[in-house]
Formats: C-alpha cells, structure tokens, sequence
C-alpha cells in the first residue's frame, strides 16, 4: 500500500513513522531546515546505519526542486540524498535533469550526478558523462555535448544536424551563462569548427550580448564581403547592434542601431559611417576620398496625458549611397519634428518638417524647408438634430535657398448635417468657408517660365462651398450572401473669391480616382482649389458572404457646369464630363484578394490608368502578381508615367525549406528593373538562406548590380 508522508515542521527535513518488518525502534527526527514532502511506495528506516531507504515511485518535493526515482536512500548522519533508477530532478528554472545515479546534499542543491542529461525551458539539450553540482546556481559537467537539434525519429543515434562536443561546460544559472572550454562544433557528426572557449546565454535570458548570425555575399559593386553583427545590452531599458562590414573593393563600413525606451517613450537611432574613393557621376574615380554615411531616427514621448513631443529625420551624405549598401530606395528623404496634442474633440501640431531629394534632377536650393507648420483641428458633438460643426487653422512657414518662399494663414469653419429618411435613404448637407492669406517672396510673374521676373506679393481668397450628397443603398439576402446597390449622387459648388495667383506648394501633383471621386476638394493640399458647380455621381455594388469575404464595385464620374474645370490636360478632368473611374475588389476569404483600378478615357474609352494587386496562398504559400500603367500625359500633373509588371512569390517546398522571388520589369521599355530568387531554410536548431539579386538599372556611380548574399543561423545563438 502507498504511503504518503507531509511533514511541516519548523527545522525538519522528514520524520517518518516506523514502517519496517525488523525495527521496532522509534524513528528519529531528521533535522533540516526546510519542509518537505515525500513520497513513496515503501519507506524503511535502518537504526543501525542510520538511513531511510524509499522504494518505488519515489517522489522528493524540497521548495521549488522536485526528484524523482526508482530508489533514495537518506544518510542522516552524512546529510546526503543518493537517488537510483529513472532520475529525474525538476529545477526552479523549468529545466529538468535526468540521470542514471545521483548523490545530492544540502536540500537537494550540490552532490554529484552520473550520465547527466538536461532538457532545458526552450527544449534545447545538453548530456554529459558526469557533472558535479557545485551550488544551488553552478554544475560543471564534463565530456559534454548540446545541442538545440531535435533526434531523428527512424534513428535516434544518429548524430543530430549540428552539436557542439566540449571537455567541460559550466552552467551559471546566477550569471545565466553556459560557458565551453575546448569544443568542437559537428555537422551530422563531421567536426567544421574548433574554439578554445565559448559561452552563450542559458535559456532564461531573453536579452543577452553578444554576437549574432554572420552573412557573406558578393556584389558587383561592393566585390566580396561579409558582416558580423554584434549584440550589446547596455542596460534593461537601452541596446544596440553594431554591424561592421568588409567588402573587398569599398572597404570597411561600420553601421549600428541604438534602442532606448523611457517611461515616456521610445526611440531608435541608427547610422553608418565609410571612407571610400571619391567618384563622378559617370562612375570614374576621381583620386581623392571621401566619408560616406547616413543618419535615421524615430522617437516619440509623452510629457503630457494629452501631449506628445516626436522626431523622425533622415538624411545621407551621397545621392546613391543609400542604395549602393541597401539601406534604402526612397527618393526622397523627409526629416520631420512635432509637437502634437488631442484632447477631447480638438487636435493641434506644430511641426518642422525638412527634405532630402536624392534624384539626379533635384535641386537643393529649390528643395523646400517648413521650419514651422501649425494645424488645429476641432469637431464638435452632434446636436439632437445629428448636426455638429467644425473649425480648422492651418499656418505655414515654408522657404527656400534660391527660389520663392512662401507663407500661408488659413482659417475654416464648416457644418455637415446628416439625415436617413424612413425609407433608408441617406442625406448629408454640408456648408464650409474658408479664407487664406498669403504673402510670396520672389514669386515668379510666369509661374511656368523660370526666367521671368520675380516680386514679392500679398494675396488671399475667401472660399465659400456647399454640398449635397444623396445615396440609397439597397439590400438584398439570397441565402447567406447579402447583396447591396448603393447609388450616390453629390452636388458640389465652390469658389475662390479673391486673388487668382496664390502660390500653390502642397497640391503640385494630382490623380483622379476612386479615392476622391466625392468631396469639397480633391487636391491633396490646400494651395489648390477647385471652383464651380459639378455633379460627383457613382455606384456601389457589394456582395458580402457570412464568412466575411466580399466583393465590391465602384464606379463614378464628374459632370461640370462648363468645359473650363481649371484642371490640367491629362488630369482626367479638364473636360465638363470627367474619365470614368472604377474599383473592383474581390476577397472571399483569406487566401485570395484581388483589387483592380482604372480611369477610362470619356472620349474614345481607353485606359487613361490601370493598377492591379492580385494575391492567392496562405501565409506560407502565395503568389502576387501587379500591374501599373500611367499615361504619358500624367507628367503634365506632376506624375511620372509608368508601364510596369511585377511578380512575387514564396513556396514552402518542404517543412523546413522554401523559396521565394520577385521580378519588376518596365513594359514602357521594354527592360527590367530588377529581381531577386531566394532559398531559405530553417528548423528548431539551424537556419540557412541563399539570396541572389540583380538591378538593372544605372543611377549615376552605380552601376547594375548582381549580389548574392549567405546567411547562417545556428539557434539559438542567434
């Protein structure tokens, strides 16, 4: 019959009943100092030796430590616990430790251990043939191999993919290291690698420095190089990576990442720094040397419940140098500081905001800088009547080095009235005015001339505009889809009453599409204004399942009161009837999404702009295929026309490997713009990715490119 014994006594270990066939003798008291639980299927105490001997399904509870085993014998003279048969010590930690013999002492926290194995929280493996626990928090083991590698199934002695093999290993648990001396790392048992000494953290430690995975690549312009990343944690709340990489034709580049959070807030800082030849724009080495680098940062910090202060800035030595070390590929860099606050119904900003064009064409003293921008915005509640009013502000400080600068004051107060009649149909009026005041310094006379004279000028315009819109969706449900037809149709009248030569800064580039299709103003910005009386009407066709998916169709036009709309050719509305405008989207569940855009020209029907996204796959297989088409025409409105496909994809071929690619290519002419095929491959132990890259493209001193990059993981070192 099992017996169970709990013993809570102050300064006792266990004090067990006789429960023996040969002594009679009282038990005596075992004198610890802390409480514990045992079990047993039989417990014998030997008056003689002094020993109490357990029997089957052994079970040890000493505060945080559990053992189990076949056998325990307890030495009350020499304070020891020898453990036989199927170990098992379950550590504070979550490791677990099985062994063939143990001898234990002081509460289960030193002793020595044979044939030990350790399975530790984050199922990595460590097996020696002995180790000595020195401490509570230190074991040394000897003749020692770990790995993170799960054993194969069909073989279990098989050697796993790869294992490091050391003399003797020290487990810090205090420090949160383990520590090798002599060790050999083996892939599938074929040692590749020796090091006198290494340490990584234990599997408790979630921030740790130290260095990670190491890449290799090879790059026409960069020739061969290599990156070792290093890990450091300066404190709980501050860490940084510092990457250092040699390339054999550019030399050393050093590039680091700094990370802090407050009670505040958060930021990120990260920059490079190289030496390298000088070079023309034709790619041709000048003699001399120059540093290259770049500076990016992101923060933002509370100093009030309702108040935030922030940054966001970026900037770069070299045009190209940005997309010479795969920084990045923007075009333009924009470097913005605020401070902004959103209390109740009211929001206000005030930021700087500054820009970095990196095209050939851009010109620094052209480029503008806004050292102030102040924006308030406030609605108010609906009244009972659902009516609710609102007020902006908008002040601009914008100058230049060599062109016109500009300054604006805007102010608006608007009303929106929403009402649904019984029958379900939806009406909204809404009433604005606005007034702006600007004054230009060297504005020129001929906006579209460079060379004609400039002046300094006072304007400003008062902007009244009224709207109705009027929309009635019908629905249908036909089985578990729901089918609707909305169709809307809006009156708009505005007008700009005042000076009709105001700067016009924040609406340079315009597209007509579905986005905008109703509204005041269709401008991005506020220096442009669209005047008279039009007619924005479209409809809405949706078909909506009970698992979510849906598919939807928008289609619209814009009718003027005359053929002089104020918008540019190519803008797709400069005649009194507007291009169609269309969007298709189709999503019936998660695997698959498609969405399509398109302007069609009103006079002969052709596509004046396509765009498509298709996507289908899961999350570990897709494909997606796009296409973009913008007219010649589109430059005349600030926007470069484009004729592009691309296509990009990923395919989980197997459990651990897949594959993944990308190609863009410029159907305007007729040549690729670039492409990208990748291998990777990854488990619980180890990771592997190959990636070759191309860009055929020529900007400057950079050339096209061919790179192709390896990265090794071993996990979780890494």
């Amino acid at each position: 019959m099992k017996q169970f014994l709990s013993i809570l006594l102050a300064s006792t270990f266990f004090s067990v009943p006789a429960v023996v066939a040969q002594v009679t003798s009282p038990v005596p008291t075992i004198d610890l100092e802390k409480e514990s639980i045992f079990n047993a299927d039989e417990i014998l105490y030997d008056q003689s030796s002094d020993t109490v001997t357990a029997s089957g399904n052994v079970e040890i509870v000493q505060g945080n430590r559990v053992l189990k085993a076949d056998r325990v014998i307890y030495n009350v003279n020499a304070d020891t616990v020898q453990a036989q048969g199927n170990i098992v010590l379950l550590e504070p930690s979550g490791d677990v430790l099985f062994a063939d013999k143990v001898t234990l002492s002081n509460e289960l926290k030193t002793g020595a251990i044979q044939q030990i194995r350790i399975l530790f929280t984050d199922q990595s493996r460590l097996a020696a043939s002995s180790a000595v626990k020195e401490s509570e928090t230190t074991t040394i083991m000897n003749r020692a191999v770990y790995s993170t590698c799960q054993l194969c199934e069909d073989d279990p002695d098989a050697p796993p993919l790869w294992q490091l093999k050391s003399a003797k290993v020290v487990h810090d648990q205090q420090d949160q290291t383990i520590t090798y001396k002599d060790t050999v790392l083996e892939f599938y048992g074929v040692p590749v690698f020796y090091t006198p000494y290494f340490s990584h953290p234990d599997p408790t430690v979630k921030r740790k420095s130290g260095f990670l995975a190491p890449s290799v690549f090879e790059s026409s312009y960069l020739g061969y190089g290599a990156t070792l990343p290093y890990y450091y944690v300066i404190d709980e709340d501050k860490d940084m990576t510092i990457t250092p990489m040699v390339t054999s034709k550019e030399g050393v580049q050093l590039a680091s990442e700094y990370r802090q959070a407050f009670e505040t807030g958060d930021m990120t800082l990260d920059a490079s720094l190289t030496y390298v030849d000088e070079r023309t724009s034709d790619n041709v080495k000048t003699g001399d040397q120059e540093f290259q680098g770049h500076i990016r940062g992101i923060g933002e910090f509370e100093f009030r419940p309702d108040w935030v202060w922030g940054f966001d800035f970026f900037a770069t030595s070299n045009d190209t140098y940005l997309d010479k070390y795969d920084i990045s590929n923007e075009d333009t860099l924009t470097s913005t500081a605020y401070v902004q606050g959103l209390r109740g119904r009211n929001y206000t900003r005030f930021s700087a905001i500054g820009f970095q064009g990196l095209e050939e064409e851009d010109d620094s003293g052209e480029t503008p800088f806004i050292p102030g921008w102040l924006e308030y915005a406030y609605v108010s509640e609906p009244n009972k009547y659902g009516a609710r009013y609102n007020v902006n502000l908008d002040g601009l400080m914008l100058i230049r080095t060599a062109g016109q600068d500009t300054n604006r004051l805007s102010a608006s107060a608007g009303w929106h009235l929403p009402y649904i009649t019984p029958s379900g149909q939806t009406i909204a009026l809404d009433a604005s005015m606005r007034g702006d005041a600007y004054y230009a310094r060297d504005q020129l006379d001929d906006p579209f001339d460079p060379t004609s004279d400039t002046d300094n000028n006072f304007s400003g315009r008062v902007i009244p505009a009224l709207s109705l819109r009027w929309s009635y969706p019908f629905v249908r449900a036909a089985g578990n889809m729901r089918q609707t037809i909305e169709p809307i149709v809006e009156a708009v009248w505005s007008e700009s009453l005042g000076s009709k030569d105001t700067p016009n800064e924040d609406s340079l580039s315009f597209e007509f599409d579905d986005t905008n299709l109703f509204g005041f103003n269709r401008s991005a910005g506020l220096d442009q204004v669209e005047e008279g009386a039009r007619l924005n009407y479209g409809v809405n066709f949706g078909f909506y399942g009970a698992d979510g998916g849906y598919t939807s169709l928008l289609v619209g036009q814009s009718l003027y009161e005359n053929n002089d709309t104020g918008f540019s050719e190519g803008s797709g509305l400069e005649n009194q009837l507007s291009d169609y405008v269309a969007r298709l989207e189709i999503h019936p569940n998660e695997y698959f999404s498609y969405t399509q855009r398109v302007r069609i020209d009103e006079d002969d029907l052709s596509l004046a702009r396509h765009e498509l996204d298709l996507r289908v796959g899961s999350q570990f297989n897709w494909v997606s295929l796009g296409y973009l088409n913008l007219k010649d025409d589109q430059s005349a409105i600030g926007i470069e026309s484009r004729h592009e496909i691309y296509a990009a994809g990923r395919v989980k071929m197997t459990d651990y490997w897949s594959s993944y690619g990308g190609y863009r290519r410029d159907l305007e002419n007729n040549n690729s713009i670039d492409a990208v095929l990748g291998f990777e491959y990854l488990d619980e132990c180890f990771g592997f990715a190959f990636e070759a890259k191309r860009e055929f493209t020529r900007d400057r001193d950079i050339e096209p490119e061919t790179k192709f990059s390896v990265k090794i993981r071993l996990l979780p070192f890494n």
